[in-house]
């Protein structure tokens, strides 16, 4: 990284990159933060999308409560970069990863995802053991048919569990609508949210009439932020995606810019398909070929491992060593294929961020 000096027009970088544009990025940041302060929920970002300290302690200083991570590993990471309110929003089972969680709480305010009265007592008894009480909170499933508990009384049992657990301290639920964010209606995609979030409340309702305190109601995702962020009774948004964003969501609208591409450079021509230095090893497809950017008129048409193969529709033709941009169509898997962001600022290298949480994936 050291020989990429900083001032660097983009046109002279090594090629395949991945860039991020700062402006865009600080846009997206505070259009997030400005929504959570007008209304009485607060956002908590994801850090699965982009994986960057840099990036989660800007989300804290234009307002997050706290940083939402996938895995432990991630949580780690932000903790060693100072970032103490950490939410996993998954379950943490056996012994070994057990261990590094409780020691994580010795030092940070993490909290975790529970969805099984056993695993509930495996983490007291490891917190109690260290004199800890570790934070912990009830995924319920509210349609992903994924991890979860059931909504009503299956979750109140978990939760009657728990508040008796000596090392834990319940904080209450959380739930995740993600089979609704992508919905291209935008009715359709408002009527399944708020039937999701009605079960998450209607949980949350029942615990508080048992006499349990419920804290938190964390849900949402960047395609339901401004539906569930509308509705009474959520506390949290675990946002992601929104702050690089990526092409399948600007295709289903949400309203956030593009600031993360891929910029690569035409290797070899062939009348009107041109190659590229760039292919799976450097961008996902399982949301479909990234749309290129610039030039215009040039459809990326496949991939294979290092390279892309993009197929004229009209554009000016291209030469050997032209460069090429891309939009990244899956942000989330397409960061963690890389070590650092390239961050430009009207054209220019400003800074080089490492994704320091790449490939946390225990």
């Amino acid at each position: 990284m050291s020989s990429y000096p900083i001032g660097m027009a983009k046109s002279d970088l090594d090629t395949p990159c991945l860039c991020l544009d700062a402006a865009a990025l600080e846009r997206n940041i505070e259009k997030m933060a400005a929504f959570c302060r007008a209304r009485p929920v607060r956002a908590r970002p994801h850090s699965k999308t982009h994986k960057c300290p840099t990036i989660a302690w800007m989300q804290m200083n234009a307002g997050a409560i706290g940083i939402t991570c996938a895995k432990l590993g991630e949580a780690e990471v932000m903790a060693q970069a100072g970032i103490r309110d950490l939410l996993i929003a998954n379950q943490i089972l056996g012994a070994q990863k057990i261990a590094r969680l409780i020691n994580l709480a010795a030092y940070s305010e993490v909290m975790v995802a529970v969805d099984d009265a056993d695993n509930a007592k495996e983490l007291s008894d490891a917190a109690e053991a260290k004199g800890l009480k570790l934070r912990a909170i009830i995924e319920v499933d509210v349609g992903m048919g994924r991890c979860g508990t059931a909504p009503g009384e299956e979750t109140l049992a978990l939760a009657q569990q728990m508040v008796r657990l000596p090392g834990l301290r319940f904080e209450g639920i959380m739930g995740y609508e993600g089979f609704a964010v992508m919905i291209p209606d935008m009715e359709v995609r408002r009527q399944k949210a708020e039937e999701a979030m009605q079960k998450l409340l209607s949980t949350a309702d029942l615990l508080r009439r048992k006499g349990i305190p419920v804290g938190i109601v964390s849900a949402a995702g960047t395609g339901t932020y401004h539906i569930t962020g509308e509705i009474p009774g959520i506390t949290e948004l675990q946002v992601g995606s929104y702050a690089t964003m990526d092409a399948k969501y600007k295709s289903v609208g949400a309203d956030f810019e593009c600031a993360l591409t891929i910029l690569a450079r035409v290797i070899s021509v062939h009348g009107d398909v041109a190659i590229i230095d760039a292919g799976m090893k450097t961008m996902t497809h399982e949301f479909g070929l990234p749309p290129v950017l610039h030039p215009e008129g040039w459809t990326l048409v496949k991939l294979s491992e290092e390279h892309g193969f993009l197929q004229r529709q009209g554009g000016e033709p291209l030469r050997r060593g032209d460069l090429v941009e891309l939009i990244p169509s899956h942000g989330c898997t397409t960061i963690n294929l890389h070590d650092a962001y390239w961050v430009m600022r009207n054209g220019v290298l400003e800074a080089v961020w490492p994704i320091a949480a790449r490939g946390c994936i225990r």
